[in-house]
C-alpha cells in the first residue's frame, strides 16, 4: 500500500506547482512580446518574476522548517532537496524571461526576422512545462526524454548563430537580438534538463552529472 504523502511535502509542492503557473503566464507574455518585437514590456514582466522569487524564498523556508521538525529520511529526504533544487531552476527560468524583455528594450529589431527564435522560446517554454509535469507525476520516461529535446535546442541555437554570422548586409541589432534570445532560450532549456534530472533522482535514487559541462573535443 502506497503511503500518504506528508503534508510537508504536499505544501510544498503546491507552492511549485504555483511557479508552474507562474511561469506559464510570463512565458506567455514573453513570447508575445517577442513576436510583435513589443518595446515597453520589462517593468511588468520584472513585477512577474519578482514574484516567482517570491514563491522560490517561500519554498526555501518551507523546506528548512520541514528539516528542522520532521526530520525526514530515505525518500521524504530526498523529496525536500529535489524541490529545493528544482524551485531555484523555475526562479532561474524566471529571470531568463525578464532577460528576453529587456534585450528587446534595449536591442529594438522592429523589422527583425524572429520566427526560428520564438519557435525555439515556445519548445523551451514547453519543455520547462513538461520537465514539472514529469517531476509530478513521477513519470521516468517523460523527464528521460528531456535530454533529447535539450540536444536539439542546443543544435538549433548553433544554427542561429551559423546563419547570422554568415549573412551579409544584415542589421546588427537583428545580429544581437536572435544570437542573444537564443542564447537565453538554450540556457531555460538546459533548466528543463536539470528539472528532469532531479524528477529521475527522485524515482530512483540515483543521481546523474547533467549540470556538469560537456567538454566536447576540438
Amino acid at each position: 500500500m502506497m503511503l500518504a504523502e506528508p503534508e510537508y511535502l504536499t505544501e510544498i509542492n503546491l507552492k511549485l506547482k504555483e511557479m508552474q503557473e507562474a511561469i506559464r503566464n510570463i512565458g506567455s507574455a514573453v513570447q508575445s512580446a517577442l513576436l510583435n518585437r513589443q518595446k515597453g514590456t520589462s517593468a511588468s514582466i520584472c513585477a512577474m518574476s519578482q514574484t516567482i522569487h517570491r514563491i522560490d524564498e517561500e519554498i526555501t523556508d518551507k523546506c528548512v522548517e520541514a528539516l528542522i521538525r520532521h526530520q525526514p529520511f530515505a525518500g521524504d529526504l530526498r523529496n525536500i532537496t529535489v524541490a529545493l533544487k528544482i524551485s531555484y531552476d523555475l526562479a532561474r527560468v524566471g529571470r531568463y524571461l525578464y532577460n528576453v524583455t529587456q534585450i528587446i528594450d534595449d536591442v529594438g529589431g522592429e523589422d527583425c526576422e524572429v520566427g526560428e527564435i520564438s519557435s525555439m522560446l515556445e519548445e523551451a517554454r514547453d519543455m520547462i512545462d513538461q520537465s514539472m509535469n514529469g517531476y509530478f507525476k513521477k513519470d521516468y520516461a517523460l523527464a528521460e526524454n528531456m535530454t533529447y529535446r535539450d540536444d536539439k535546442i542546443d543544435e538549433r541555437y548553433r544554427q542561429v548563430l551559423s546563419k547570422y554570422k554568415e549573412m551579409k548586409n544584415v542589421k546588427g541589432e537583428c545580429i544581437m537580438l536572435n544570437a542573444l534570445v537564443a542564447r537565453i532560450v538554450e540556457r531555460m532549456a538546459d533548466h528543463a534538463c536539470y528539472i528532469s534530472n532531479e524528477s529521475l533522482y527522485l524515482i530512483t535514487g540515483k543521481r546523474q552529472t547533467i549540470r556538469a559541462p560537456k567538454c566536447n573535443e576540438r
